[in-house]
């Protein structure tokens, strides 16, 4: 099959950038012929909370593609419709993790002729934002540029059944297929392994309020009074550190973390996590995280928050533990309950044996599946 994949790349840095590339790589490998048509700009600087757009790792992951799209360019729009035009693709599939890009996706398809075999397939990692602006009238706007952006979709591939309902709820009858986040497959292991013999927690990703810092670091003082345990907390802050650090002071953490508190470049990530002998997610809300698939892809369990997708891939005492979001007491409990009980051999085990299905084949075959169901409900409507 002809498949275009439109969608951000190096590059532009994040984990939906290395999606992009990583399933183009994938549909390349199964003999598929794939056109990539990213971004020129993403969000005007005035938006996007972060210190830079730019992926500055030293060995970025990079695929062909074309920089066609500005997300605030109708021009734009209308050049990549052509160019997917003369490409003359079977499948579309438009990665979709906010709506902000909702008009663009909307432009772009609007004025794109597709012939009648062509099917365009989102690709959801979020459907709407986890935390919004408290500004009048925003969310109204955010569900409009979905349901719009949405109404352009002929099926839908996500990650989780969460999402899978949120869906269903904008597209009636719409064909939707569940697949696993896949492990990114291009890491290379640090060898550096831990670093002691006191456990060590890691907290990564992007700070944001819904992720539960603050959470995990009220859970940390509370372990720290049963065991001696130290924290990573690695990844830049899209919102005000000064309180988490305050915070820090108060509960006398100030020796037991480590702050690595700028976006994480491709080479940093392998030390990270074989230096982890627990990934923690206490986020408040979710609808699924990449964070699983890579603590998995190196072999570290994850406890979490039993939110949305979550417990579809953190599997309760198996490959890690569930708990209560916004308790940082049942939190405490669970990794020193982990910790006391040896539990690193057994959940390693299990996680080696459930990574075997997180990987980019399915995410090839479930997208072959939407475009072939999309093909037959056209057929036989």
């Amino acid at each position: 099959m002809r498949f275009a994949l439109i969608g951000p790349t190096y590059p532009h840095r994040g984990g939906i950038a290395q999606y992009t590339a990583s399933l183009h790589n994938a549909l390349t490998c199964h003999g598929h012929e794939v056109l990539v048509v990213s971004f020129k700009r993403l969000y005007p600087s005035l938006l996007f909370p972060g210190s830079s757009q730019t992926d500055s790792s030293a060995c970025p992951i990079q695929v062909p593609h074309e920089a066609l799209l500005d997300s605030l360019s109708p021009l734009s729009w209308r050049r990549a419709s052509r160019r997917l035009a003369a490409f003359q693709p079977d499948g579309i599939v438009a990665q979709w993790w906010h709506p902000f890009f909702g008009p663009a996706y909307s432009g772009l398809l609007s004025r794109f002729r597709r012939p009648p075999s062509a099917s365009v397939v989102f690709l959801c990692h979020n459907i709407l934002p986890h935390e919004r602006p408290a500004l009048p009238g925003i969310n109204s706007l955010l569900n409009w540029a979905a349901r719009r952006a949405f109404s352009r979709a002929d099926g839908f591939l996500t990650h989780s059944q969460a999402l899978v309902n949120e869906i269903a709820e904008i597209r009636k009858g719409a064909v939707v297929r569940r697949i696993f986040h896949p492990v990114y497959d291009f890491y290379s292991p640090a060898g550096s392994g831990r670093r002691g013999d006191v456990p060590h927690l890691l907290f990564f990703g992007n700070v944001r309020p819904y992720k539960g810092l603050d959470v995990f670091l009220r859970a940390l003082a509370l372990v720290r009074g049963e065991m001696k345990v130290e924290a990573t907390v690695a990844g830049e802050f899209y919102v005000d550190a000064s309180p988490y650090r305050t915070m820090v002071r108060q509960l006398g953490l100030e020796q037991a973390i480590r702050w690595q508190d700028h976006y994480i470049p491709n080479e940093e990530v392998p030390g990270l996590f074989e230096a982890a002998d627990l990934v923690v997610l206490p986020y408040i809300e979710a609808t699924q995280s990449g964070v699983v698939p890579l603590a998995y892809r190196f072999g570290v369990p994850v406890i979490a928050s039993n939110v949305g997708g979550l417990s579809e891939v953190v599997h309760d005492g198996r490959t890690g533990y569930l708990v209560p979001p916004g308790q940082p007491q049942a939190l405490a409990e669970r990794i020193v309950q982990y910790f006391r009980e040896n539990k690193r051999s057994e959940f390693e085990a299990n996680i080696e044996e459930f990574r075997n299905q997180l990987n980019w084949g399915q995410v090839v075959e479930g997208l072959i599946e939407v475009v072939e169901a999309v093909r037959a409900k056209r057929l036989s409507g």
